[in-house]
């Protein structure tokens, strides 16, 4: 009968264990916040304008919506541009144009084809 008891013990320890790992991430996820330490230099170099594009097609994607987003940006959708925003509120303000790769679904074809409209 000992040996049942100490069974049951080990499935409890077990159990207790595992769902305490699978809760962790959620308790130990902690939010990236944008870097402080970059310079006022380093922003006005990627808020400054190609000679030739006009103001009316740039898309801030700090702050734009997900339809501006999906109207003004070429090889994006509506889910796309959704992924942009969500990305955005989730780990806060990019920090450089180049951040917007880190957005599943999003790669380096995109970002060339709209470069030149994507400001911070």
């Amino acid at each position: 009968m000992t040996w049942m008891k100490s069974i049951k013990q080990l499935l409890g320890s077990i159990v207790v264990i595992s769902s305490m790992l699978m809760c962790s991430h959620a308790v130990l996820a902690k939010k990236i916040e944008p870097d402080k330490t970059m310079t006022n230099k380093h922003f006005q170099e990627e808020k400054t304008l190609p000679a030739g594009v006009d103001n009316i097609a740039q898309v801030n994607i700090n702050q734009a919506s997900a339809e501006e987003l999906a109207k003004k940006l070429h090889g994006i959708g509506i889910q796309k541009a959704k992924a942009i925003v969500e990305y955005r509120n989730t780990y806060g303000a990019f920090n450089t144009i180049e951040n917007i790769l880190e957005v599943r679904g999003i790669g380096p074809a995109f970002l060339e084809k709209n470069r030149s409209k994507l400001t911070l």
